[in-house]
């Protein structure tokens, strides 16, 4: 038997491993990372999807004189241990993922902690893209890779108490269960998994980081793994595997796609997965060859009753149950079964299984971050550990007390019983069965009812689970209100009728006693006044500067900028106090949490969004010259997204010059026309008004071809 494991196919390295232990769910998970974390002595890497810094590692264990919340533990291991670093890379999170994620992430694991806690933001993937991978390592020997994040919401018992306290909640509402799982290794597969880190980190943060050895003592194995954790296995080679997209320096990496083809078409007796989703058609195709097998294996999938969020239940639920019927289409022979687990008190708080695993046969185990959707077969950062026994039978018994400990857990049994009773039916599919317990925890069939009327408004797959980087728009259109067209032509419509207020005023000015109702003396007086104002171009500046962080139209202050200063130097400070306020609210936006942001913004945030989504000066210089938004919400969007810093300030000056000088010009002249009016004075002011309607007007089909284009 030749090992299923092929690097440049399904795999990316090949390592040995001392010790390895299966942590099931979130609270075997946390205690042993705590108790390893306070052996380290150079470095801790943490690369995460989400983390929060008020996480409880472990709930009522005593005082080890250390803080509970994640954040004030790192804090304190770094400000006793003064050799060690802790580097924190978690995913730059787009606004649709931030409901229950922390507020300024950055200030409470950077800016608050020791500074040897370096926290970066991961944003080095395409619009669409994200960092799922979810993994610690610790002085380059120990390595903890699985599913669960370092956040609120993961923490729970093997027991999943529906009405748990322990568990994380909002308000007096805790947390849905909670079922997932993550492997603690030590040896070479760490030393891999801290080179990923370190690849990931470089890209991101600038920074190369040095391994463990470089010039210092490495820490002796033995010394980080917890005392209170027993090894499962010893002295095993694993394999590493992958999925990326190609962007930049990244090449497009697919080997968590291809262990799945290649251990679903070796499979003989059985293929047991529980998994959050199940989306992707080219798995559901190798899955259904194996169903139109005459002795083909049997195929058992446990999944969440439903997911979490409206969004997942809209889209990734009723893909599942797509996928599923193909394959119930083309089970002849009776063997295939889809779970959910369930139990008393659990048709309110289902539980959610959040676990990414894959077990063949006794023979093959994977464990890691993907969830089998495409998002992680092509296009996000994920990764898992692949373990394949051959013909270890030692390996195999430790592979099958695995599975059998995941089974027991769902129907509150133990692994004895569960391997007792697949060795009398001979078979996986009726060993659940019969030792389901409709009075205590047990696995239930998914239902597969799916409403006519969802189903043909829910997207293909290539909208709401996409194999390559989707554009926001094409996403967000769907779960955002739509801002109508209109509100760009209506913007453009009140610009030039303040313009057209400018020319009529100036125009009544000279055919109708209008002129007779204002004192010019006594206006001239007043800006005579105000242009004696010590450091008056500060105090304009800082004008636009304070006007930026409100709704008003700045345009407004660039009338009131000519007014008082003239022409040139109107100009000038309108263009300086304009970027300077874009650049301070753009800021802002960059330490704003993304739901801040998003209340704040309102509709408009569907339109912003898609008009920034391709990013580059185009981008900034057409919603500059074509608004979709007040000029406050557009910077402030701006920083939130992550907007590059160069092109924004490029695009927003570009952008600004063509209403900057037109408004100038004809304030300049209205002023003038009203000052001295005359016929010469009124037909300058009407043929400047009439060049910039018909600039504005070429200039806004320019852009909207550019940014088509872009």
């Amino acid at each position: 038997m030749t090992s299923l494991l092929k690097t440049g196919r399904n795999c990316w390295r090949i390592e040995q491993v001392d010790r390895l232990s299966f942590l099931i769910d979130g609270a075997a998970y946390f205690a042993a990372l705590r108790a390893a974390m306070k052996k380290a002595r150079h470095t801790i890497y943490i690369l995460s999807w989400d983390i929060n810094s008020q996480l409880k590692l472990v709930r009522d264990t005593g005082d080890d004189g250390y803080p509970e919340k994640l954040g004030e533990f790192l804090d304190a291991l770094t400000k006793k241990k003064r050799n060690l670093n802790i580097y924190i890379l978690n995913w730059d999170f787009a606004m649709i993922y931030s409901v229950g994620r922390e507020w300024f992430p950055i200030y409470q694991l950077d800016w608050k902690t020791n500074p040897r806690v370096h926290f970066c933001l991961d944003n080095y993937q395409p619009v669409g893209a994200s960092q799922h991978q979810k993994l610690v390592v610790i002085d380059d020997m120990l390595a903890f890779v699985g599913g669960l994040d370092l956040t609120l919401g993961r923490w729970d018992t093997s027991a999943h108490n529906p009405h748990n306290p322990k568990r994380d909640g909002t308000g007096n509402t805790v947390f849905r269960p909670f079922h997932d799982v993550q492997v603690m290794l030590e040896g070479n597969a760490a030393t891999a998994f801290a080179e990923l880190f370190r690849g990931r980190w470089k890209w991101t943060a600038g920074e190369d980081l040095q391994s463990v050895d470089n010039g210092k003592v490495r820490t002796k194995p033995s010394e980080l793994w917890p005392e209170n954790v027993s090894a499962d296995m010893s002295n095993v080679t694993v394999g590493l595997a992958r999925t990326a997209c190609a962007y930049r320096q990244q090449s497009k990496i697919c080997e968590i796609h291809n262990f799945y083809l290649d251990a679903i078409e070796t499979a003989e007796r059985f293929i047991y997965i529980e998994n959050q989703y199940f989306t992707v058609p080219s798995i559901a195709k190798a899955l259904q060859r194996s169903l139109e097998k005459t002795h083909g294996p049997e195929i058992v999938i446990v999944q969440p009753r439903e997911t979490d969020g409206w969004l997942a239940q809209m889209t990734m639920d009723v893909l599942r149950i797509r996928l599923i019927k193909q394959l119930q289409a083309h089970d002849k022979h009776g063997r295939l079964r889809v779970y959910y687990p369930d139990g008393p008190d659990l048709a309110d708080f289902p539980i959610n299984v959040h676990a990414k695993v894959m077990v063949v046969d006794d023979r093959v185990v994977a464990v890691g971050s993907a969830n089998l959707n495409n998002r992680s077969m092509s296009l996000d950062n994920e990764c898992i550990i692949i373990i394949d026994a051959q013909y270890d039978e030692d390996m195999r018994l430790s592979l099958s007390g695995f599975r059998n400990r995941l089974i027991a857990e769902h129907l509150s049994s133990s692994p004895k019983r569960v391997q007792d009773m697949l060795n009398q039916t001979k078979s996986l599919i009726a060993g659940i069965e019969k030792l389901s317990d409709i009075h205590g925890r047990y696995l239930r069939k998914l239902p597969m009812e799916l409403a006519e009327d969802v189903d043909q408004i829910v997207p293909d797959t290539n909208v709401a689970d996409p194999e390559e980087p989707l554009e926001p728009e094409l996403f967000i259109r769907r779960i955002l209100p739509e801002t109508s067209e209109k509100s760009i032509k209506s913007r453009i419509i009140n610009w030039l009728w303040m313009i057209g207020v400018l020319t009529a005023l100036s125009t009544m000015w000279h055919w109708t006693p209008l002129s007779n109702l204002v004192d010019l003396q006594q206006v001239s007086d007043a800006l005579a006044a105000i242009q004696g104002v010590p450091a008056l171009p500060l105090w304009i500046v800082a004008g636009f500067v304070l006007i930026g962080f409100t709704r008003l139209p700045i345009s407004l202050f660039v009338i009131a900028a000519v007014s008082i200063a003239g022409l040139l130097q109107g100009f000038a400070y309108s263009l300086v106090g304009g970027l300077l306020s874009a650049w301070l609210v753009y800021y802002v936006g960059t330490r704003l949490s993304r739901n801040a942001v998003r209340n704040l913004a309102g509709s408009r945030l569907n339109s912003i969004s898609n008009k920034l989504a391709q990013h580059g000066v185009i981008s900034i210089l057409a919603i500059r010259v074509i608004p979709v938004a007040p000029f406050s919400l557009i910077n402030l969007v701006a920083g939130a997204t992550c907007y590059n810093l160069r092109d924004f300030l490029a695009g927003t000056a570009v952008g600004m010059l063509p209403g900057l000088i037109a408004l100038s010009l004809i304030t300049e002249r209205a002023l003038a026309a009203m000052a001295y009016p005359s016929s010469g004075n009124l037909a300058g002011l009407i043929l400047i008004v009439t060049i910039a309607f018909i600039v504005a007007y070429f200039l806004m089909n320019w852009i909207k071809r550019k940014a088509q284009d872009h």
